[in-house]
């Protein structure tokens, strides 16, 4: 990656400061989502415990993603309001996500799992602005791939939170689990917010909320942000889909222990930690389009595949498939949106992307409860896999222009 060459516009920033920024963004990301990714390997001891019927858990699974696409306005605003304070953000972010943890592990209904779980997703959410917004910003150049590479780190984190999840579930319960998180997430906070605190982070580039509302208005009029919006819509609701009722199927229909589970979840994610930078690198040299459309129908057809594939190595060999191309598609669909705006809203779009993706696709894990309480839980991955054929339909027959940053500075 070369250095940027404006510094009047990103700040008096050194290569190694550029350098410290994206591993800390990478790490901690990683750390984000083995919190994230946990929280599914708990659910199906989580609805045991309280319960639940499917449609409660799609249900809890639909607030959670409302809450967490909403979040993501006031996330976006204070990452392009206060950009100063993106240190201070990153690190609560992280911390608020082991307090809310511990939150959970209290619950013993199924609102105050729903409550709990949601303040859970909504300090998760308020990451995503905050980091991808600066690593836009000081990796313009390379921006998929700096966007990649963070997705990397959520990979991993993937990959991880799964098989510790897992193993400590087989010796612990549920609640035990959630509470073991809450000091490493504290002391992980904290260190993010030293280490990356001295590193400038460029003017603020909203003054006010009526700034924000005037900007949103601005955005919504881009059609081809309105297109980034849709299919990253279509992609999530596919994805969040698989991901309540994957875990459950495992468990509940195939009979898996918690640590197998953990397992399958893990290998799932391990083809993604190497595809997420070289599919962000592809969409640099050849266009975001170019690789988005070819890796939506690959995933649309393996989450068909897992509704056919037999247990063992050939349901195992489509998650690893399914694996490549389900996290890998945000960071390129975030790239997309990115390219369209100035540095001083890139917060705000990154926002947008996951709001939309969120907020629209919301019903999908609920439309998924009901399927799988009335023809069985396999039955989600066809939903699942319609949901992502149809967008990719939708972003093949589209005239997309075709964009190439990196080649053009």
């Amino acid at each position: 990656m070369q250095p940027n060459t404006n510094p009047s516009s990103l700040g008096a920033i050194t290569e190694r400061q550029r350098l410290t920024l994206l591993v800390v963004t990478v790490a901690g990301h990683a750390v984000k989502h083995m919190f994230a990714s946990a929280f599914f390997v708990l659910l199906p001891s989580i609805k045991a415990y309280l319960l639940l019927s499917n449609i409660q858990v799609g249900t809890l699974s639909t607030i959670r993603n409302v809450a967490g696409g909403l979040a993501n306005l006031p996330a976006g605003f204070a990452a392009d309001r206060y950009t100063r304070l993106r240190p201070v953000i990153l690190g609560l972010s992280l911390a608020f996500i082991g307090v809310f943890a511990f939150a959970l592990s209290l619950a013993t209904t199924f609102w105050a799992a729903v409550i709990a779980s949601t303040l859970l997703i909504i300090a998760i959410t308020f990451w995503h602005p905050s980091a991808i917004g600066s690593l836009s910003r000081h990796f313009a150049e390379r921006r998929g791939l700096a966007i990649g590479l963070h997705g990397t780190g959520g990979s991993i984190g993937e990959a991880l939170g799964p098989l510790v999840a897992g193993l400590l579930l087989s010796v612990l319960a549920w609640q035990a689990v959630l509470r073991v998180g809450v000091g490493p997430a504290l002391a992980l906070g904290i260190a993010i917010w030293l280490l990356i605190r001295p590193i400038p982070m460029g003017e603020a580039a909203l003054a006010s909320i009526g700034g924000y509302v005037r900007s949103l208005r601005h955005l919504f009029a881009n059609r081809r942000l309105l297109l980034v919006l849709l299919f990253a819509a279509g992609f999530s609701g596919g994805q969040s889909a698989v991901l309540t009722f994957l875990p459950i199927y495992l468990r509940e229909d195939l009979g898996l222990s918690s640590v197998t589970l953990g397992l399958y979840l893990a290998a799932a994610q391990i083809v993604g930690i190497a595809s997420q930078p070289l599919m962000g690198h592809l969409s640099d040299r050849l266009g975001r389009k170019a690789v988005l459309v070819p890796a939506l129908t690959a995933l649309g057809i393996t989450l068909g595949a897992l509704y056919l594939a037999p247990q063992g190595w050939p349901f195992l060999v489509v998650m690893l498939v399914m694996g490549a191309f389900l996290f890998p598609l945000m960071s390129i669909l975030l790239a997309s949106g990115l390219d369209l705006v100035e540095p001083g809203a890139q917060a705000t779009v990154v926002s947008l992307v996951f709001g939309s993706a969120v907020v629209v696709s919301g019903l999908s894990p609920a439309v998924a409860g009901a399927l799988a309480d009335a023809y069985g839980v396999p039955s989600t991955f066809l939903w699942a896999a319609g949901l992502v054929l149809a967008t990719a339909l939708v972003a093949g027959v589209t005239r997309w222009e075709r964009v190439v940053p990196a080649l053009r500075n």
